[in-house]
């Protein structure tokens, strides 16, 4: 079966992301010379594995006077945050899960869930266009859950 973009989904602490427009998740994995004195190949051994994404969501209001009170409202908040003088404000873990609906099938869906800390929020609005965040995360420690 092949699968477009329709079939993805996007949770944020475990509610579902509204207006996704695309997310994707890469994985590094670093390795560690091992070859010695008199080696004739290079060998090597697994270091660090590295688990970095971002996504893309329309910023909205539910109704008009509603403020910013849907999920890409509290992604951006998680980085997006005032301080006071001198003294910034701490960044906060979310939940992210990753998913694509794969309910035509007996396994069920397919997704991978994590801890992740946002690294970078970019938000634009343009003329004729819906305001828009692009946004950066990296996985914090290991996904918690992968199910693909």
């Amino acid at each position: 079966m092949f699968y477009s973009g329709t079939q993805g989904k996007m949770f944020i602490d475990g509610v579902k992301a509204a207006k996704v427009r695309s997310w994707s998740v890469s994985s590094s994995l670093g390795l560690l010379d091992t070859t010695t004195l008199g080696d004739t190949d290079a060998t090597v051994t697994p270091g660090i594995r590295t688990n970095t994404g971002s996504c893309s969501l329309f910023y909205y209001a539910q109704s008009d006077g509603s403020g910013g009170a849907n999920s890409a409202s509290v992604l951006i908040d998680k980085l997006l945050k005032a301080g006071t003088e001198g003294v910034a404000a701490e960044a906060q873990e979310v939940v992210l899960k990753l998913e694509i609906d794969d309910t035509g099938v007996v396994t069920g869906p397919r997704y991978i869930q994590g801890p992740v800390y946002l690294t970078s929020v970019a938000m634009s609005c343009a003329v004729g266009e819906v305001f828009a965040a692009e946004v950066a995360f990296q996985v914090n420690g290991a996904f918690t859950e992968v199910v693909m």
